[in-house]
């Protein structure tokens, strides 16, 4: 039966259903496709539920039985044959839906969603009310069919173009029909749905229980999950892990999800936000009297740059702060989310900075491991170069040019960016001293000595450094030398002439008013390289 135009589905979110064709099986080859509501056998894993909602009040209870009695009577099975495919013990999805005696529902029932079960039309996920008489399937995927103050379709649990993380979207605009998370009222809004939570819909209570996989399930459950991405909301899987672990801390609209770095002082999880899902990179530094210099060099560096723009450079776009008092029930909380490599004394922390960053997962060192073909490198190579004399103009040294702090965000179109400015600084010349040894000890420059005075000109020497590696010659695991200074030349030399060997060859010199810069170097090598590259195939660039 068509929809109306005006049916609270269409009105709600990014994605209409006007050319959504329906279907409640997952159509790739996957394990999953098989675990049918009929193959209770199956463990947990195979039939891929993620996630349970269970009944925790009254009033949900009622509405449960009263689902689970109407997928019994033979008089209405047939009506509700696809609400009863949800509906779960916590032995798996039954087809039987338990008994009908009239009473509350046990504690072990629950709806299921599972990613071997989808909903009717999965590009919007899992509706849930008490249903209209006029749609097919009543128009919901989870029925509370007796659920006082629930709308026929009152809300939405679904993944999300773009978003790292499951949601759940108020869909009705009337009043009185409310949506509650954790306390928080929504309407026409969505939210991340974290591991603790509570769910109000209209009077019935629920909490979402997330499935907890050993690291090999949740690896086979990720390349499903893409795998739905791929073929269900025609796109990539999204960066972040989907389901919530018990250990996530909620820093004001961030939820703290896994670590992927750590350093002197901080570490670097991944982060999404709870309104939009959006996944972001979160450097957390804590300061203590012994780092407070750079601690607050790094974040003053933070609040100078996050206003510039320029799409080679990936700068921080917030800055969280607390102090002490505020930031010590936070540490304890966020330590047990990381490794115990690195904690702060609790009595000498003084504050908590977290700086928000957009994340990319790919690195030069990517391209340091792989055989790519140099038309992957050149573009790549000349974006940090012209991200290096955008910060030079600016009067900013980066200070830490290496493979691990430029990311590649997309291969075809090629897309490079300059990462961690926590060694940038505006001084020029800079004193290299005990109290000031910025930067990664193989990619340091000549200069960069005990008592020494340096410029900028050592980002040149640390990108020729980078370009080189990526072009197959191995660096010195310590600070170059003048024999491996010789060792570098002389394999220069013997490649063919190519912009990127050009370029390093002129970079690498050890006099720094020698050096090539970054300007000179896209003006005189890379002029027009980015204009060049025409959408292909990332395997016709190898």
């Amino acid at each position: 039966m068509p929809r109306e135009a005006n049916d609270p589905v269409y009105l709600a979110g990014e994605d209409r259903l006007t050319d959504t064709v329906p279907f409640t099986r997952f159509a790739s080859p996957s394990r999953f496709e098989h675990a049918r509501h009929d193959t209770p056998e199956l463990s947990l894993e195979e039939q891929g539920i993620f996630a349970r909602l269970r009944p925790l009040n009254k009033n949900a209870r009622r509405a449960f039985q009263a689902l689970k009695a109407k997928t019994q009577d033979e008089d209405t099975a047939e009506e509700y044959k696809h609400h009863r495919q949800f509906i779960g013990t916590d032995s798996g999805v039954t087809d039987k839906a338990g008994s009908a005696d009239g009473g509350q529902a046990e504690d072990s029932d629950h709806y299921v969603l599972s990613i071997g079960l989808l909903p009717e039309f999965p590009t919007i996920g899992w509706r849930i009310g008490r249903g209209r008489n006029k749609l097919k399937n009543l128009g919901v995927d989870l029925l509370i069919p007796e659920g006082e103050g629930v709308a026929g379709v009152h809300a939405r649990l679904c993944w999300m173009k773009g978003a790292g993380g499951f949601f759940i979207v108020a869909v009705n605009l009337r009043n009185g029909v409310d949506v509650f998370l954790n306390g928080e009222q929504l309407r026409n809004e969505q939210r991340l749905i974290p591991f603790q939570n509570g769910i109000s819909i209209g009077e019935c209570n629920f909490t979402l229980d997330f499935v907890q996989r050993s690291h090999e399930e949740e690896e086979q459950f990720q390349v499903e999950l893409s795998a739905f991405y791929s073929k269900v909301m025609k796109e990539n899987a999204p960066l972040m892990l989907p389901t919530p672990s018990g250990n996530e801390v909620r820093l004001g609209n961030w939820l703290v999800r896994n670590p992927i770095a750590s350093g002197g002082f901080g570490r670097v999880s991944i982060v999404t936000h709870v309104h939009t899902g959006r996944a972001a990179a979160a450097k957390e530094l804590w300061c203590t009297p012994r780092n407070s210099g750079n601690v607050h060099r790094e974040v003053k560096m933070a609040e100078a740059i996050k206003d510039l723009k320029h799409k080679r450079l990936n700068l921080p776009f917030e800055i969280y702060h607390q102090k002490l008092k505020e930031a010590n029930a936070q540490q304890a909380r966020i330590e047990k989310l990381l490794d115990s490599t690195w904690s702060p004394g609790s009595s000498d922390t003084t504050d908590l900075y977290i700086l928000y960053s957009p994340l990319s997962t790919g690195t030069f060192q990517a391209l340091t491991r792989s055989r790519f073909s140099n038309k992957v490198y050149t573009p790549l190579f000349a974006q940090v170069l012209e991200g290096l004399a955008f910060l030079h103009d600016n009067g900013i040294a980066h200070r830490d040019i290496k493979p691990g702090n430029l990311t590649i965000r997309s291969y075809d179109p090629p897309d490079a960016q300059i990462i961690d400015f926590g060694c940038a600084t505006f001084d020029n010349p800079i004193l290299y001293s005990r109290y000031d040894r910025p930067g990664t000890i193989p990619y340091l420059a000549p200069e960069q000595v005990e008592g020494a005075k340096y410029c900028r000109d050592v980002d040149y020497w640390a990108a020729a450094l980078v370009g080189i590696e990526i072009m197959g010659c191995s660096r010195p695991s310590l600070q170059v030398t003048v024999s491996t200074y010789d060792e570098i030349h002389a394999w220069l030399d013997q490649q063919k002439s190519d912009p990127i060997v050009l370029c390093c060859k002129e970079m690498l010199q050890f006099e720094p008013e020698k050096r090539l810069t970054a300007k000179q170097a896209v003006a005189k090598y890379f002029s027009g390289t980015n204009a060049a590259v025409t959408k292909r195939r990332l395997s016709e660039l190898t």
